[in-house]
């Protein structure tokens, strides 16, 4: 991710513009800044959340961003185990501007908090707390512990009073709005499809909605702090920082058009039409299942794995395993031993009845199935069928 490449050298002890880890008694200026999703990238497709305090007595202006990580020893493991830890970084606004304005090519807004000076001591001593090196590193979650999430509790416990937050009456589920965000990218929503559970098919509540940074700021508009029966708007003005250049158009290449629901169609009959062909020079093909049954059982490992041993959300429980799971590489490894090829027919038998109950329960198993997991489902029961057929015979 560029954006986070960019600003790992950019965290500072002492910040730019003789910025000090003391709070000044000067009058502060502290705003939510909310960059808006981009189909730029994958990465840009969520948004993102950031503080900004401006102290012009001093010449100060600068961002704080929960958003950062490093790519260490060990991240692919860490991030697949669900045990990223990001952390918060400081740097110059303009910075921030600079990379919406350039780099992402997106809306920028800036929503001013109506807060007291004594507010603004309160959060911005939290920031620079959570700057400290001992408190800057969390545990990433992309649904409930993120860049959005960090600044909203920073927030409400400066506030001396409560926050009141409108009513929106969220009938959307986690999946739902992954979905909205990828909809120029269907592959990688076949990728989560894969990986994510019947949690995230629940609907948000109002408060977990936040996670998404145009949602925080959508709720922000609407707020309200109460103090002593005293009540007053959370935000005092709302400013468009950057506006996007339209006139940079992205054209859809002919890939797109081999969308997953298309290519696991074209796979289907691919393997329909080996088949076939095998079956009339009465031959089988050990090897083709072999190798097939193989593919399915990594990616089945890798589903177990982000199941029951990943720290990751809405994982667990992912009905996915009925079809695609670790058990496949059994068939994969003990079908290369001629003597124990007939006993495989009872594995089989089991692995048709558990496919079977994935296209009859397609509709009553509380989990959404992607589209293009029906011919993936039923390459499987292809093989099998045809493997009990023979061995039987």
């Amino acid at each position: 991710m560029k954006q986070f490449l960019l600003l790992i050298f950019s965290l500072l002890t002492i910040c730019p513009n003789g910025f000090s880890a003391e709070v000044s008694s000067s009058e502060k200026i502290i705003s939510l800044l909310t960059t808006a999703p981009t189909t730029k990238e994958i990465y840009t497709a969520w948004g993102h959340t950031a503080i900004r305090v401006k102290i012009p007595a001093e010449d100060t202006d600068i961002t704080f961003n929960y958003g950062i990580f490093s790519f260490g020893e060990g991240f692919i493991y860490k991030f697949v185990k669900g045990e990223t830890d990001y952390r918060l970084a400081a740097y110059n606004f303009e910075e921030a501007l600079e990379e919406a304005r350039y780099e992402k090519n997106v809306f920028m807004y800036e929503q001013e908090l109506n807060l007291t000076e004594e507010e603004k001591d309160a959060l911005f001593a939290a920031l620079l707390e959570n700057l400290k090196p001992e408190n800057r590193y969390y545990r990433y979650n992309f649904f409930f512990d993120n860049c959005a999430t960090r600044p909203l509790w920073q927030i409400e416990k400066a506030v001396d009073g409560e926050i009141i937050y409108p009513v929106f009456k969220n009938t959307y589920t986690f999946r739902d709005i992954i979905y909205a965000k990828l909809a120029d990218a269907p592959w990688f929503a076949f990728g989560i499809d894969l990986c994510l559970g019947s949690e995230t098919d629940r609907i948000v509540t109002d408060r977990e909605l936040l996670f998404m940074p145009e949602e925080l700021m959508r709720s922000y508009s609407q707020s309200l702090i109460e103090t002593d029966g005293n009540i007053r708007p959370l935000v005092s003005q709302t400013t468009v920082l950057n506006y996007p250049d339209t006139s940079v158009k992205t054209e859809k290449g002919f890939i797109s058009l081999f969308t997953p629901l298309v290519v696991c169609w074209l796979f289907f009959f691919l393997i329909v039409a080996h088949t076939i062909f095998y079956n009339c020079k009465k031959r089988k093909d050990i090897w083709m299942d072999g190798v097939l049954f193989s593919v399915y059982g990594l990616l089945g490992c890798l589903i177990f794995f982000l199941t029951f041993i990943s720290e990751h959300p809405c994982t667990n429980p992912n009905y996915n395993l009925l079809w695609i799971n670790p058990l496949q590489l059994i068939f994969a490894v003990l079908v290369l031993f001629r003597k124990l090829r007939k006993m495989l027919v009872f594995y089989q038998i089991v692995n048709a009845l558990l496919l079977l109950s994935s296209i009859v329960g397609w509709y009553l198993i509380p989990q959404h199935y992607n589209s293009a997991f029906f011919p993936l489902i039923l390459v499987l029961l292809l093989r099998s069928l045809n493997y009990i057929f023979h061995y039987r015979k």
